[in-house]
């Protein structure tokens, strides 16, 4: 018998791995969606199973499952419910790694939920694996783009048109992360292949205009729209595109020039909000309050819910001194607006206008009220504006209002998007529940792979996951359960097991099964209330009657440990491992009971079945000196030392 094997189970409790317990893990019946290919490649893995090729089986059975995940990601993604879509995409990539189309639609998932740095991580690693593929190129470029890195953008983004050189939409994205990097001459050079191209088109112009505004190269931005108007001079927003371009361009004959676009788009578009908004912005810069008060009234109907036309109303109103509507408008403005930073810290300039009309119509306590809350957030705007790296704002006076801030009041004035008719969600409902259980069946079978090529943890998981989509499926409790144990996990092994019996409480293999976990993990008591038949039931498992047999030791139960000992050694020989084992604990707790007589019989069996163990002969030795047999204690005393020396390292 191996010294080393009995030392380390004398201090800790016994590894059962190689517990004789039929493997019983339970395949389960899969139905194969609608989809005939996939149930053909079902067909063909169970083939690899009977003909033991697990690995080979496993690996199809995990392409199966990405399938099924990505049929279910599109379920989830029609039903509006973006974090589950996400999380069966991630699944779906993680069975099936070096797929492309499952890497592209991770990252375009990531994408619309403007996780950027994630999304990058797959559509670089398909950017990889198909290098050559104009669609991956495109989606990484427009990831670089989304996070911010334009210049990663532009390159993928030019392999992509050299690769689909038509693609009207990713040649536009490069010009711009031309512009992004102020490469102006590249990004002019991209346009004009447009052009070039696509033809000259009113639409394109206005497109390259605004790209060239939002870059901050306000004369091309005009001499863009000019060609717009000159090819299409009804083409809607044109006018509006240039008024807003002279605007931002500034001084007396562009603002002169703005208010003439600004009149001719509203001749032929008089509901355009943007077009009376900034006329109303061209007729403040000139002072003409009363046409102000009523292109911005007429802006305010067109957008009832958008903070800035009541904003500049209520300057305007102040301006002409009519203090009352002033603080109606303001008040409106107030109201309304989103959040601190809108339109350049706008409220806080709300708060300050408003207190001074509250103060001219005599209202003081309302006035002073408003001066302290525009104190504050003036404050709160200026750390705002510090911790975004932005500068001291200033505070709702800039000269042009920002035209993305009245877009963003435009998107969130159109409501929530179309909820999907009862009948349809209830059909995807439908495909969700039956796609569950083909979901559970597989990863019972991936287990069932993994666990054939002794890769116990791994299918534990899979089991688990079996479970968690087919609550109601019996046998996977117990299979994850096992599978737990033979990794040796005996403490994750637990909470299956136990939800086993208590659904199937005449399964005796779970019960045993689970009282062998609880030994290992030093839980004596409920190991011995799980094991407690296994003497009675006849049962032949050495294991379970030394685990028994143990438990009681470590319970002081040292009678009913006897009977379990004396099976073990029926079972096993006198000689085995486990019946010394348990002679030399038996023989320690009765000494420590004071039954030194027969503290000494057990012990001296241990150390004659195992001489070579030192343990044995230190506690026989101790048992001796407790019967005052001294010269006994003494010899096996130096028996000890003489075998820890022994097996020392030199």
């Amino acid at each position: 018998m191996s010294h080393s094997i009995l030392v380390a189970t004398a201090t800790k409790p016994m590894a059962m791995s190689s517990i004789i317990l039929s493997l019983l893990l339970l395949p389960f019946t899969f139905n194969p969606s609608q989809d005939a290919t996939l149930t053909q490649r079902y067909e063909a893995v169970q083939e690899l199973v009977r003909a033991g090729k697990f690995p080979e089986a496993e690996r199809e059975y995990k392409a199966l499952l990405a399938e099924h995940y990505r049929k279910l990601r599109r379920i989830y993604t029609a039903l509006s419910d973006r974090e589950r879509a996400i999380e069966a995409a991630e699944t779906a990539a993680s069975y099936h790694s070096n797929n492309s189309d499952l890497l592209i639609e991770l990252a375009s998932a990531y994408l619309e939920a403007a996780q950027f740095d994630k999304a990058l991580v797959p559509i670089t690693k398909a950017a990889g694996l198909q290098p050559k593929n104009a669609e991956v190129q495109k989606l990484l470029g427009k990831t670089y783009f989304a996070a911010g890195d334009y210049e990663k953008s532009a390159a993928a983004l030019a392999v992509a048109i050299d690769i689909d050189p038509k693609d009207f939409n990713t040649t536009f994205t490069l010009a711009i992360a031309y512009l992004q990097q102020r490469q102006f001459p590249s990004a002019r050079r991209v346009f004009d292949r447009m052009i070039a191209q696509f033809g000259e088109h009113p639409e394109m112009r206005v497109a390259m205009g605004r790209a060239f505004r939002e870059a901050g190269r306000l004369p091309d931005a005009i001499e863009e729209f000019k060609k717009a108007i000159s090819l299409n001079s009804k083409l809607p927003e044109a006018h509006y595109n240039l008024g807003y371009a002279y605007l931002l361009n500034e001084g007396a004959s562009a603002v002169a020039n703005a208010e003439e676009e600004f009149k001719i788009e509203l001749a032929s578009n008089p509901n355009n909000f943007f077009a009376n908004y900034y006329l109303g912005i061209a007729y403040i810069f000139q002072r003409k309050w009363e046409p102000a008060i009523a292109v911005f009234t007429t802006a305010s109907r067109i957008q009832p819910n958008n903070p800035d036309p009541y904003f500049q109303l209520g300057q305007a109103y102040q301006e002409l001194a009519r203090h009352d509507q002033a603080i109606d408008a303001l008040k409106k403005a107030i109201e309304l607006n989103p959040d601190l930073a809108h339109n350049k810290f706008q409220v806080t300039t709300a708060h300050y206008r408003l207190a001074q009309s509250l103060l001219k119509t005599g209202q003081t306590e309302a006035g002073r009220k408003e001066l302290g809350i525009a104190s504050e957030l003036k404050g709160k705007a200026f750390e705002m504006a510090q911790s975004l790296s932005a500068g001291a704002s200033t505070m709702g006076e800039s000269r042009v209002p920002e035209e993305t801030s009245a877009k963003s009041n435009t998107r969130a004035a159109t409501g929530p998007p179309n909820t999907l008719d009862q009948s349809t969600r209830s059909l995807l409902e439908r495909n969700k529940a039956d796609l569950a259980k083909v979901l559970s069946a597989l990863h019972n079978s991936v287990g069932l792979a993994q666990a054939a090529q002794q890769n116990f943890a791994a299918a534990a998981v899979e089991f688990r996951l079996a479970k968690k989509w087919n609550p109601e499926q019996v046998g996977l409790d117990y299979n994850a359960g096992l599978a737990y144990f033979r990794a040796e996990l005996y403490r994750e092994a637990i909470a299956p097991l136990e939800s086993e019996i208590n659904s199937n409480p005449k399964n005796t293999q779970a019960r045993w099964l689970l009282g062998l976990s609880y030994f290992n993990t030093r839980e004596y008591s409920k190991a011995a209330a799980l094991l407690d038949d296994v003497i009675s039931s006849a049962s032949t498992n050495v294991e379970l009657c030394y685990a028994l047999a143990s438990s009681l030791i470590k319970l002081g139960k040292l009678a009913q440990a006897e009977q379990a000992i004396e099976r073990v050694s029926a079972l096993s020989g006198a000689s085995s491992r486990l019946h010394v084992l348990a002679r030399f604990e038996l023989g320690k707790a009765l000494l420590l009971q004071g039954d030194v007589a027969r503290a000494v019989t057990n012990l001296e069996t241990a150390a004659k079945l195992d001489p070579e163990n030192a343990d044995f002969h230190y506690e026989l030795g101790r048992a001796y000196t407790a019967a005052g047999r001294h010269e006994e204690a003494k010899r096996e005393n130096q028996t000890s030392n003489t075998l820890k020396k022994q097996k020392a390292p030199h």
